[in-house]
């Protein structure tokens, strides 16, 4: 079965000459690049490595109309100019998820000794923990343990995917999506059967609706944010993506289960999303779709991690076209502020800008960059890019635990060393008033945090009523020690 959308062959309502790729299986299971590593003293200044690849662009051939396709560049990011100053005086909120990373990255190393290694993620779900919404000035150097730069942090259930607009604020987290009104502190939870998971939000451009990425159940949701009500949504696996990688089906429709098993197919029916608190583990879902946001044209751009691809979905018809493809397991295909578009390839560790119809025109590698504090076995891992304000985006690196500060049109850049306990998922821009709102809700609709770093590292989750909700205690390995609830 063609994991592709019904109707892919019609080019639907892309503009003419979209990049509109064939899906390749076998593409997205490639294994990552070797990585580099170049000594820190070095970062700024150029190397052997920085002249290899400095200016490595390609001309893409012609179509058969003869039209000349863009010229494609990709260079590594210490090419850049390393800027002391750069964006110091911005400030962002960042979502993490856990902090557990340690532990996912004993496991990430673990599942590379497992059949089918190049199908990534847990084979099971595990129960969700809490996390935390910090916010910070982007003046330091250094995110600590003990959030002692942070203006202001607070407890959730697994916050993922964070964006603000206005006097609104939206966070997802486990399996609903926070939309609070920053001005009167009024709240409102967004919640659906299938929502699980929702790794992105995002307003439209008037913020009258609110975009949800939910990866629990591969779909996606838009809310409307004055009732909070569903007023689209769309599920992969009812539109082609329903097999995956290991070979097995997963599907909605109970006729359609027992017909693919009629065909002899192994099927996982999901007709009760009850029935699976914590989502589909992400090894056994056909696409693990980890984001959903607005193209130029109120279409909706998302990204399948599993199918190494970006496609844009039309709203009338659910139909899915492919944009890019050939990455392994990305994140967030999301649109430029002066137009095009960009997305993480994670695991090769790039970030990718594509023009307005859908071609790649350059790369960002960071491969060869220094600071890597996982285990050289394991890959490079781009999560979340944001464009905090033109041409300036904040990348998530996981592999070095650093956000990556880039400058694309004055080709300089920074980074900021967050702990390597912290699994960090999304990044937002924050405008001073949203700041000083926000603030204003710890205690009220969120609960506070306390973290201390001394012999032992040891966080603090409180209620909004100021009872403690779960401690954990870290050993001198990082590693997770106790958990009290």
């Amino acid at each position: 079965m063609k994991k592709t959308a019904s109707k892919r062959e019609q080019p639907g309502t892309l503009r003419k000459g979209s990049n509109i790729l064939l899906h390749r299986s076998d593409e997205s299971s490639r294994e990552g690049e070797t990585v580099q590593s170049v000594p820190a003293d070095d970062r700024e200044k150029p190397t052997d490595f920085i002249r290899q690849r400095r200016m490595n662009r390609i001309a893409r051939s012609s179509r058969d109309d003869a039209r000349a396709e863009p010229v494609f560049s990709s260079e590594p990011l210490i090419a850049y100019t390393y800027d002391p100053d750069l964006a110091r005086h911005e400030e962002v909120m960042l979502t993490v998820k856990t902090t557990l990373q340690l532990e996912k990255n004993d496991f990430q190393a673990e599942h590379l000794k497992r059949p089918s290694p190049e199908v990534f993620g847990r084979v099971a779900a595990r129960p969700y923990v809490l996390g935390i919404v910090a916010a910070f000035s982007l003046g330091h150097d250094r995110f600590d343990w003990s959030l002692v730069e942070s203006k202001w942090v607070f407890s959730v259930v697994e916050p993922y995917g964070v964006d603000a607009r206005g006097n609104k604020m939206a966070l997802a987290t486990a399996s609903s999506v926070r939309l609070i009104d920053m001005k009167s502190g009024e709240g409102r939870v967004c919640q659906n059967p299938w929502l699980n998971q929702g790794h992105t939000v995002e307003f439209s451009p008037d913020g009258k609706r609110l975009l949800v990425g939910s990866s629990g159940f591969d779909a996606v949701f838009e809310f409307d944010t004055d009732s909070g009500e569903v007023v689209w949504e769309w599920f992969a696996w009812d539109h082609g993506f329903d097999r995956s990688k290991l070979g097995h089906y997963v599907v909605r429709s109970e006729a359609k289960c027992k017909a693919l098993e009629a065909m002899g197919h192994e099927v996982l029916l999901v007709d009760d999303p009850g029935k699976y608190e914590f989502g589909i583990p992400t090894r056994q879902k056909p696409a693990h779709l980890n984001s959903a946001s607005y193209d130029s044209e109120g279409r909706i751009l998302v990204t399948l991690f599993h199918q190494g691809a970006g496609y844009v979905v039309d709203r009338k018809t659910g139909d899915a076209q492919e944009v890019i493809s050939g990455l392994i397991n990305p994140h967030k295909l999301s649109r430029r502020k002066r137009g095009g578009y960009f997305i993480s390839d994670t695991r090769r560790g790039k970030l990718i800008f594509i023009d307005e119809n859908y071609r790649r025109t350059s790369e960002i590698a960071l491969a060869g960059t220094p600071g890597i504090e996982r285990s050289p076995q394991l890959s490079e891992y781009l999560q979340n890019t944001t464009e905090l304000r033109e041409e300036l985006f904040a990348c998530i690196d996981i592999h070095r635990s650093s956000l990556w500060l880039i400058d694309v049109k004055r080709r300089s850049y920074r980074g900021i060393k967050f702990p390597v306990e912290w699994s960090v998922h999304d990044v937002a821009s924050l405008g001073r008033q949203h700041g000083l709102r926000i603030r204003g809700l710890v205690g009220t609709q969120f609960g506070k945090v306390a973290a201390f770093a001394r012999q032992l590292k040891i966080i603090h989750h409180f209620s909004v009523d100021g009872c403690e909700v779960t401690a954990l205690v870290l050993d001198s390995q990082d590693r997770q020690r106790q958990l009290d609830v």
